[in-house]
């Protein structure tokens, strides 16, 4: 072995504690990258099966889920990782000193951190593997997998975890031991005493950078419908914590500097004092703990504004009176998930001769997918090319004005022909196609080009694609009907038109009602969304946890001159109460600003003139839940740093 590998085997002993914290957040998000390379392979191998419709789900789940776990891993691990060779300033400078080059440095801790992914990231991202397989009923309930799905225990998936890890931990890594391996030693010295708060043009820049995308972003959804812009929109809270991280050491050095002016006990003047000077330290921990602040808070307060939005243009869509489901069917509240056994013919002919009765419109849905990117060179072959979707089948016309999903162009009488679809504006603008364009369609194993005979406005309450009876009646594909609209007669009562219907074994229930059971996500949906949460935010917490026990636990000699100079071990530890106390604070200050501009962006899109929706509750719980865990963390490390001082 080179010298240089067995001296960063002895530095990796040497700070095996603060390399344990960083190489349980590395294992933690291999674990979840694997979630996701399981899904996406579980995807492609459906595909190539000939299950396109589940293997299409699959990918589009672990597509949507990726984006956000990237960018929480990324965080994390960065946050984790530089702090860790934070404190190694010291180290560095007597390194230089002797006369190792800046290269070697680097050199170094690339090794030194690499170690540290290769031992670390390989069990965790088996671990994810295999713990994939726990959401494999989810998947079922959720309709996205067939009954009898198992996850692969795909080697691909932990391979790419791995590479995945180390391409985001050791770049972070040379980027810590940058600054040390630039500077002189007496410079380097000097910065391990007090950390300058001077940002460089670098890292200005970045700063204004991020938070220029961030707003940018946030206000997406004036300019693009629909849940793509509401996930553009989301993005913007991770941009602006990142621009705050960047940012942070100038910002927190600006406000410590005013709130120094105040007087105030010991232990809380030792706080602020300290937290002036090592700035960039609590920039480094308030990051993990904003990103659980934003993360859940956008995340449910999104979801619960597109469920709003989705609400009211169902609403508006429907003209009916009364409105029937399906027995069994998800949307009478019965079912546990699976379909149910549709209407039959017979059934809607003898619902519309009731008494009182002037129309129906029978509703079904059909499995389909739709082909929203024409790039050739797409990853996984083409299977993320595909989109699988519910193609809803109305009746010629909207049903006698039954249903209306607002159209801006064309006609629904369109519909009436084989091969014709209507897409929303939502769908419009995600595949680039409008009136008289073609669809790309797969029906079953029938390729269909179907001709766009209108665009609406409601696709959110009404789906993004309808078409007519006709055109799964011509590629064989039956179109149970799920739902069916009543239109009553005027003056005709609709107790009465209700019990009649009743009498037939027919689940009746009003519009609002019926609007209420079909905007809420179905059961399997909602648990595997909130799986999935959880799942991000278990890192987002591990990574939080282990960057304030590391901060507080490489504080000893810090605490032992303090100690020296007359500091009591109980000031010592109200000093870290109240730091704790403010590093919550900080976090959850940093957390909010930065899902304000996305809600306000995405409900101002969904919502125009309504009052910004948010999810109070889960804010509340992570809100509380970051306090106490920058108080728990930090003082179960305190307390056994100052035992040894005061030993």
């Amino acid at each position: 072995m080179s010298a240089m590998g067995s001296l960063a085997i002895s530095g990796v002993r040497a700070h095996r504690s603060a390399y344990a914290g960083a190489g349980l957040v590395l294992a933690v998000a291999a674990a979840v990258v694997a979630v996701t390379g399981v899904l996406l392979v579980a995807g492609a191998q459906a595909q190539a099966t000939g299950d396109v419709l589940s293997g299409g789900l699959l990918i589009a789940v672990a597509s949507s889920f990726s984006g956000t776990a990237l960018l929480v891993v990324v965080m994390v691990v960065a946050s984790t990782v530089s702090l860790a060779l934070r404190g190694r300033r010291r180290e560095f400078a007597l390194l230089r000193a002797v006369g190792t080059t800046p290269q070697q440095v680097r050199r170094l801790v690339t090794l030194e951190v690499a170690m540290v992914a290769l031992v670390a990231a390989p069990p965790g991202a088996v671990a994810g593997m295999v713990g994939t397989r726990l959401l494999d009923p989810l998947l079922v309930r959720a309709g996205i997998a067939e009954p009898g799905f198992r996850s692969p225990l795909s080697a691909v998936a932990v391979a790419g975890a791995v590479a995945l890890v180390l391409v985001t931990a050791v770049p972070v890594g040379r980027l810590a031991a940058r600054e040390a391996a630039r500077i002189s030693p007496t410079d380097a010295l000097r910065a391990s005493a007090v950390e300058p708060r001077a940002l460089g043009s670098g890292r200005r820049i970045s700063a204004q950078v991020l938070a220029a995308l961030g707003l940018m972003s946030a206000f997406t959804p004036l300019v693009v419908p629909g849940t793509l812009g509401s996930a553009s929109a989301a993005i913007s809270a991770f941009l602006l914590v990142g621009a705050g991280a960047l940012a942070g050491p100038a910002v927190v050095g600006w406000v410590f500097d005013r709130i120094g002016r105040l007087s105030a006990g010991p232990a809380t003047t030792l706080a602020v004092r300290n937290l002036r000077g090592f700035s960039r330290r609590l920039t480094t921990v308030v990051v993990p703990l904003a990103l659980v602040v934003a993360n859940a808070t956008i995340q449910t307060s999104v979801d619960h504004t597109v469920r709003t939005a989705a609400g009211d243009q169902l609403r508006a869509a429907i003209g009916a009176d009364l409105v029937v489901t399906a027995p069994g069917g998800p949307a009478d509240g019965s079912s546990d998930g699976s379909p149910g056994r549709g209407l039959s013919p017979d059934v809607v002919a003898a619902a519309a001769g009731l008494p009182g009765v002037a129309s129906v419109a029978p509703l079904a849905t059909v499995p389909a997918q739709v082909r929203t990117d024409n790039d050739p060179d797409q990853p996984f072959g083409d299977a993320l090319a595909w989109e699988g979707v519910g193609l809803r089948v109305v009746p010629d016309g909207g049903g006698a004005g039954l249903l209306d999903p607002g159209v801006t162009t064309g006609s629904l009488a369109g519909l009436a022909e084989p091969g014709a679809i209507a897409i929303s504006t939502d769908a419009a603008f995600e595949i680039g196609r409008g009136l008289g364009d073609t669809v790309a369609l797969r029906l079953g194993a029938d390729p269909v080009e179907a001709t766009v005979v209108a665009v609406y406005s409601r696709g959110l309450g009404v789906g993004d694609y309808l078409t007519g009876p006709a055109t799964p009646a011509a590629h064989g594909i039956p179109a149970a009907s799920d739902s069916l609209l009543v239109g009553l007669d005027p003056g005709a009562s609709a107790d009465d038109v209700s019990a009649g219907l009743t009498d037939l074994g027919l689940p009746v229930t009003g519009v609002d009602a019926y609007v209420t059971r079909a905007t809420s996500a179905a059961g399997g949906e909602q648990a595997l969304s909130n799986a999935l949460l959880l799942l991000l935010l278990a890192v987002v917490a591990i990574g939080a946890a282990s960057t304030l026990a590391l901060t507080t636990a490489s504080r000893r000699d810090e605490f032992t001159l303090l100690h020296r100079t007359g500091t009591t071990r109980r000031q010592l530890l109200a000093m870290t109460g109240v730091e704790s106390l403010i590093t919550g604070l900080t976090a959850w200050a940093l957390g909010t600003l930065a899902v304000v501009p996305a809600v306000i962006g995405v409900s101002a899109g969904l919502l125009p003139g309504r009052v910004p929706i948010v999810d109070l509750t889960t804010y509340a719980a992570v809100s509380a839940g970051v306090l106490v865990l920058a108080a728990v963390s930090t003082a179960l490390a305190a307390t056994r740093a100052t035992r040894d001082v005061a030993d």
